[in-house]
């Protein structure tokens, strides 16, 4: 996919978002949902919105190369990520329950499963890499001052060639 492409993504997600706030801060505040089902229903309809936004986010940031809109898109990703722990704070809260079915939000939006799935941000992995090998080159360079050997390394290999 070309960058106009993931512009147009990102363009699209910030209406998601603005929709999601008008949804969230009316300027009238509603009056507090007693019914406990129905406060649930629109606590996980806002979540699986909130997941669908994360992860075109997240590939935006993966793919537009552009220092300032990467920056700007980092703030927004960790922001969603933080909407979506307080919402799930929230629902575990009301429902007394970690786990919870999104069967008829899913089938509303013609969603899978698969789509409410969360991954690891991608920014997340490659930064734990860089912290992991300078540990490592820190382990190593005390173990060597100290006499000890240091093995060598065993190849992973991710993959099996048949």
């Amino acid at each position: 996919m070309s960058h106009s492409c993931y512009n147009k993504l990102w363009v699209e997600t910030q209406g998601n978002i603005k929709d999601m706030l008008t949804y969230e801060m009316p300027l009238e505040p509603p009056k507090p949902e007693k019914d406990r089902k129905i406060a649930f229903q629109q606590l996980a309809t806002m979540y699986v919105k909130y997941i669908k936004i994360y992860k075109n986010l997240e590939l935006c940031y993966d793919q537009i190369v552009q220092p300032q809109k990467r920056q700007l898109l980092r703030h927004v990703l960790d922001a969603t990520i933080g909407r979506i722990l307080e919402l799930k704070n929230e629902m575990v809260n009301l429902e007394f329950a970690e786990f919870h079915y999104f069967d008829d939000i899913l089938a509303d939006y013609k969603l899978t499963p698969y789509d409410i799935e969360l991954p690891i941000p991608k920014y997340f992995l490659l930064e734990r890499k860089k912290i992991l090998k300078v540990r490592e080159g820190l382990l190593d360079s005390i173990l060597t001052k100290l006499g000890i050997k240091v093995l060598d390394k065993v190849k992973r290999h991710d993959s099996v060639d048949l």
